[in-house]
């Protein structure tokens, strides 16, 4: 994957942040925060593969913390 340098990591890093600060704020702003996101993704990158990316870390991001809220 010759696309992903440090600054589309970093990228990704901050989708991470912005699901773990939603998390803290209950299931109906991590709904939102997700549908804002992935919109966000689909008007904002043209490039399938990262487009991809970006969708797969977001998507994943919320499973991880949603679990991690539920299991408290």
């Amino acid at each position: 994957m010759l696309f992903v340098t440090l600054p589309v990591v970093l990228y990704q890093l901050l989708f991470v942040l912005i699901m773990y600060i939603a998390s803290r704020y209950g299931p109906k702003t991590m709904i939102a925060t997700l549908a804002a996101c992935l919109i966000w993704t689909a008007t904002h990158l043209f490039f399938p593969p990262l487009a991809v990316l970006q969708s797969v870390v977001i998507i994943g991001s919320y499973l991880w913390f949603r679990r991690k809220r539920d299991s408290v």
